[in-house]
């Protein structure tokens, strides 16, 4: 026996759990990613060993296993992370709130797929390799010192061989490209150094100037100047107090938020301008609603308002660290959220005055919202204050029984609707939970109406069958709310707004695919395309082809209301101006000529579609442009400094 043994069985570990973490991940692993690797695992074994060199035989033994089962257990974590959220876990997540979900923890760890256990197997091979080994455990100094060089030659350099690389470990939001490029090990490291060492950078706006773009010239002035009736369509904002307190401004940051903010192009109004103003409106985000739950027969109401009202068959839902919070967050201020950490916990005691819910209220509305949970998860109290909300009532407030699973939407509504019906004029958001997994053990709802179901899909498994079961009771819901409004005489005048959070976390991917009506879910980001169902009783149904996302909400439904706002100021467009893109935390967009990925940094066009080389780069910077924005918007509390621009002034 040697006493190279050691360091070379903890080596061979080290790499087994990076390669096992990367087959069951990928199914195969780029030569480059295992040369990475190698080179780290070697280090690690080298490093450790020489920390261990004077330690006993059997302390060496021991803390090698607590090592290789610490890393092993991070792996098991990354993939079980991705299989519920399909996203990669970082430590940010858990230092801003993540310990909130910790209630999960239990059902998180057994519903693993049994692949995951693997990453556990080489901490007891090691330990079985190693039981007898007595040698002393010898590793030169020389040895240690060109292991230290070999490991910060691969952490320190990743970051800037790339300029993908660079903005994913910046950023840290393109999680997925991280670790396919440099495995679960390395990723590892560079997770904690970005929470001990993180970078406040100057906010710096790359040019999207296209190449052939030419420069607009002012007519020459005539002695007698024509007086032009201004075009009703036209927006023109006076940017007068704005432009002056930027030039003052001695915060970099901020200033460079009001310069991109001031030079973006003002988005015009167009044929559906005000149709809706003075109705009343009413905003769903309904957890996990998916079209993998939706039936002509078990959920009657959802069919008939999706196939009567307008129609978004390229609508998505991006997913971030937080679904529900940050997806809120999203569709209520069209700000974009960190890659990496619950944007939600840091956005709760901000000015959210730009938020679509404060947009109603300064036109007069009175603003409501409900949900049937507490604040476990996020301080909605706070937040919803934060919105602008004159009302919020939750489960504490309102007489809604808890059931094993989740609570009732249908007695939700029930309990809210004598709240707001009444008002004369009245914006109602409300946040529902029935349909919550878990979806592979018994709840209440559940279970509920899964004899209608077998009725209808006897074929179908037993966790949809439970979503659908959910999904009826959701249903039910909205069968109350259009029989109330008809009741007041209000449903001609109310507005109805619902869509996702997300889609069914814990229910497999192949069967949400293999059972979707209604949209192809297969391709690129295919799996994000969700339901916006947008229906009101007097309007004609109308579809809309163009790709959208939760980013448009707000300034789509400020346009058709008629409210005042500044288009500049979210991160989303109008969905019937036509010029829409759905955007990802890593920096993957979609426009309709087709999908660009950073990860292989190609575009790839839709049938008949196609976009420049330069059109591609100049979108491509506008994407990374507003993420950076978007988050220092976040971090600077923006529009507590500049209140008055989410009430911009027209000009004359």
């Amino acid at each position: 026996m040697t006493s190279y043994k050691y360091g070379l069985s903890l080596f061979a570990c080290l790499y087994f759990i990076d390669y096992i973490f990367g087959m069951v991940s990928f199914g195969q692993i780029e030569l480059i990613a295992v040369a990475r690797m190698l080179a780290v695992s070697f280090a690690l074994a080298i490093i450790l060993s020489f920390a261990l060199k004077k330690a006993s035989p059997k302390v060496s033994l021991i803390l090698g296993f607590l090592v290789l089962l610490l890393f092993g257990a991070y792996a098991f974590l990354e993939l079980q992370f991705k299989n519920f959220l399909n996203g990669y876990y970082s430590f940010q997540q858990y230092a801003v709130g993540g310990f909130r979900v910790g209630v999960f923890a239990w059902y998180f760890i057994k519903t693993a797929k049994p692949q995951y256990w693997l990453t556990l197997l080489p901490a007891f091979a090691f330990l079985l390799i190693n039981l007898k080994n007595k040698a002393e455990n010898k590793v030169s100094l020389r040895t240690f010192l060109l292991s230290l060089v070999i490991f910060a030659v691969v952490m320190f350099t990743l970051p800037y061989g790339s300029l993908n690389y660079r903005n994913a470990y910046e950023n840290q939001d393109n999680f997925d490209f991280i670790v396919r490029e440099t495995g679960v090990n390395t990723f590892f490291f560079e997770d904690i150094a970005a929470v001990l060492n993180k970078k406040e950078d100057r906010l710096i706006i790359e040019d999207t100037t296209a190449p052939d773009a030419t420069a607009e010239t002012s007519p020459e002035p005539t002695e007698t100047p024509e007086v032009i009736e201004k075009d009703p369509l036209v927006r023109e904002f006076d940017d007068i107090r704005w432009i002056a307190d930027m030039e003052k401004e001695t915060d970099e940051t901020v200033k460079s938020i009001d310069q991109f903010l001031l030079n973006r192009k003002v988005e015009q109004k167009n044929e559906k301008t005000g149709i809706y103003e003075g109705y009343n409106f009413i905003y769903f985000l309904v957890e996990s609603l998916d079209y993998v739950g939706i039936d002509p027969e078990l959920t009657p109401t959802i069919y008939k308002m999706m196939t009567e009202g307008y129609q978004f068959p390229n609508h998505y839902t991006p997913v971030f660290s937080c679904g529900t919070g940050d997806s809120e967050l999203v569709s209520m201020t069209s700000m974009m959220p960190y890659g990496s950490a619950c944007t939600v916990y840091t956005a709760t005691p901000n000015d959210l005055n730009n938020s679509m819910a404060a947009l109603f209220k300064r036109a007069g509305y009175d603003t409501f919202s409900f949900h049937n949970w507490d604040d476990q998860f996020y301080d909605r109290t706070e937040l919803h204050h934060s919105y602008g909300i004159d009302v919020y009532k939750d489960i504490d407030d309102l007489d809604i029984p808890i059931v094993q699973g989740w609570q009732s939407d249908n007695v939700l509504m029930e309990q809210a609707l004598p709240d707001f019906i009444h008002s004369d004029k009245f914006f109602t958001f409300i946040v529902t939970s029935t349909m919550h997994w878990p979806y592979d053990e018994y709840s209440y709802y559940g279970n509920h109406y899964l004899e209608e179901i077998n009725k209808v899909h006897p074929e179908y498994p037993i966790e949809l069958k439970r979503f659908i079961s959910k999904t009826m009771e959701f249903d039910k819901s909205l069968e109350t709310l259009l029989n109330a409004l008809e009741e007041e005489g209000k449903l001609d005048n109310t507005v109805i707004c619902f869509w996702p959070d997300h889609h069914p976390f814990n229910l497999d991917t192949q069967v949400i695919r293999k059972y979707t009506q209604y949209a192809d879910r297969y391709g690129t980001h295919g799996f994000y395309k969700s339901p916006l169902i947008l229906y009101c009783a007097s309007t004609p149904t109308e579809t809309v082809e163009d790709v959208c996302s939760t980013f448009d909400h707000v300034p789509t439904i400020a346009n058709l209301f008629g409210l005042n706002y500044d288009p500049r100021l979210y991160m989303g467009t109008d969905i019937f101006n036509g010029d829409t893109r759905v955007m990802f935390a890593n920096g993957d967009w979609i426009t309709n000529e087709g999908i660009y990925t950073v990860y292989d940094g190609e575009f790839n066009p839709f049938e008949g579609k196609s976009l420049s080389e330069n059109e591609v780069e100049r979108i491509s910077a506008e994407v990374r442009n507003l993420i950076k924005v978007g988050r220092a918007i976040v971090d600077t509390d923006y529009f507590h400094l500049r209140d008055y621009i989410t009430d911009p002034v027209e000009k004359e």
